[in-house]
């Protein structure tokens, strides 16, 4: 019953040892232990074995009475450190300046749950959208469409709207700079030996394999393979009669579920939660051991530069006048095209053009060397090619690029190229750009921290 509950908890929080103590590089203020806990219960015949006693703490923490310092285990009989909510300190927040208060995405959205009449974007409250974004809207500058029930959950996870950033206390043992994979495990491995850290991202946390990259691309290939398995059953005595029907549509809203699932595995709160303290908002370097950060100057002994990279953009005459895509906007497709160019044959290009071409779009995977994976050793490159042929995806290898046109008539994009000097024009409904990437380093201000970098290799080590 929740009146004995209390009346439990007041007697371990008067005859518990707690204190401050420390572990590794930090000090955890007002704690006790577990297994001295469950010493007391069975001491006192609260509990007739330690089983018991630890089904009493797990009762505990299960009702808000008490929590594990870092909220990543339940109660246990070990040496782990555990607090009474009496005794949480809440982390003092940037008073933000926003007309509109909001818990949500959700709450930015026309008609908020009606997601049928819905125009899928927000409605950006004034005061929202940093000065520095300009007339930008701000959801576009995270690449991150159609606003529905899925990608409400995963931005609300990743870039909560009402966020508001710890007001810093203190030098940092590690700052991770970037929220993707590299920063996350930096930040949650220091936390986890006792350091005092913060992390900065300013788009999403979970970076490119969340959003952009491992997680929907393989979203898609799970599908694409479902259907070439089916288009090439008749090898092993199966027949399918009749046409193959792909739901494009339902295949990108299960990737976008997918996606939300996996998120709060990467969320803010989660981060929060292990004691770290969660910046959204773009680092700059100040100094050897200093970055800045919304108006607020953060002091490090160590910071570790994790931001990653974005879609490199070839220099091909014509390219800015056309819509493109790149590895950061073709999840947000919800019509499947009837063509597509893609200019790079790397992992990224063949990986979506063997989906797409599975889909049913027409695809010409086009590459400037002679062989696509042009790093890989010949043979690998050639089954991969077979296998790409085998699921209808026509290749342009040795390809000249030499201008995009827009053909106002048809609506179609087409790029002007030459093979064997021989001219070429190859016409599609898009075009995605898949030939490298380029490292995310431009603004954080390298000079001020003495790092040496250039716009095409990143950070040299």
């Amino acid at each position: 019953e929740e009146q004995d509950l209390d009346a439990f908890k007041d007697e371990l929080m008067n005859n518990l040892d707690i204190k401050d103590r420390k572990w590794m590089l930090k000090t955890y203020p007002k704690c006790f232990i577990g297994s001295e806990c469950v010493t007391y219960l069975v001491e006192k015949h609260h509990a007739a074995t330690r089983d018991d006693a630890v089904a009493l703490g797990q009762a505990l923490l299960d009702n808000g009475y008490l929590a594990h310092v870092t909220k990543d285990h339940g109660f246990k009989d070990e040496s782990l450190f555990y607090r009474f909510k009496e005794h949480n300190k809440q982390k003092k927040r940037v008073n933000k300046d926003v007309q509109l208060e909001v818990s949500s995405w959700i709450d930015l959205m026309p008609g908020k749950q009606n997601f049928a009449n819905s125009s899928l974007q927000p409605d950006i409250p004034n005061g929202f959208v940093d000065d520095n974004m300009e007339d930008i809207n701000y959801l576009e500058k995270l690449e991150v469409s159609p606003l529905d029930e899925h990608n409400i959950k995963l931005l609300d996870n990743v870039h909560p709207p009402s966020w508001k950033d710890p007001l810093s206390d203190g030098t940092y043992n590690m700052i991770a700079i970037g929220a993707g994979a590299g920063g996350l495990v930096t930040a949650a491995g220091s936390a986890g030996v006792g350091a005092k850290v913060a992390i900065i991202e300013k788009n999403l946390l979970g970076g490119d394999c969340l959003n952009y990259g491992c997680v929907p691309s393989k979203a898609l290939l799970r599908v694409a393979k479902s259907i070439s398995e089916i288009r090439h059953a008749g090898q092993f005595g199966v027949h399918v009669e009749g046409e193959i029907k792909v739901d494009f549509a339902a295949v990108m809203e299960r990737m976008r579920k997918l996606r939300a699932e996996i998120s709060p595995n990467d969320s803010a709160k989660r981060f929060e939660d292990l004691g770290i303290d969660v910046f959204i908002g773009e680092a700059k370097f100040v100094g050897k051991d200093a970055v800045q950060v919304n108006g607020q100057t953060l002091k490090f002994q160590r910071a570790c530069i994790a931001t990653g990279a974005k879609a490199a953009i070839p220099k091909i005459v014509g390219l800015q006048s056309i819509h493109y895509l790149t590895n950061e906007t073709i999840f947000n497709l919800t019509e499947l095209p009837k063509s597509m160019i893609i200019i790079g044959s790397g992992a990224i290009g063949c990986e979506m053009a063997q989906s797409f071409a599975c889909f049913g779009t027409k695809v010409y995977l086009t590459a400037r060397s002679p062989k696509i994976l042009g790093r890989e050793e010949t043979e690998a490159s050639a089954i991969v090619a077979n296998a790409l042929i085998n699921d209808g995806v026509e290749i342009l290898d040795s390809c000249t690029y030499h201008e995009f046109l827009n053909d106002e008539e048809t609506g179609e994009i087409v790029l002007r190229l030459s093979r064997n000097s021989e001219i070429q024009f190859i016409r599609a409904e898009k075009v995605l750009l898949a030939v490298g990437r380029s490292p995310n380093v431009s603004s954080l201000n390298l000079e001020a921290a003495e790092v040496r970098c250039d716009t095409r290799e990143g950070i040299k080590v």
